[in-house]
């Protein structure tokens, strides 16, 4: 009956160990899928903005500036010296 008992509580060690790996790799699995996500986040941020200056300069080029300093593309300093 020791014996028994011995090998039931290796065995229950031994699946609680293997759990816990498979655990971890999914774990490091899905950091490094919500790392990907958020670099594709900020990429398609990115070309959202240039996507929205696009459109403001096709429709309302009087507004650009604005927008610009209003995105964080350009200061409005910067945007001055580029007119002249």
């Amino acid at each position: 009956m020791g014996v028994l008992r011995y090998l039931l509580v290796i065995a229950l060690a031994g699946f609680l160990a293997i759990l816990t790996v498979a655990e971890h790799v999914e774990r490091t699995r899905l950091g490094y899928a919500v790392r990907a996500l958020e670099t594709e986040r900020a990429q398609l941020l990115e070309e959202e903005k240039a996507a929205r200056l696009a459109y403001e300069q096709a429709v309302v080029p009087e507004r650009l500036v604005a927008r610009a300093v209003e995105l964080g593309v350009a200061t409005a300093d910067e945007l001055a010296g580029a007119g002249r």
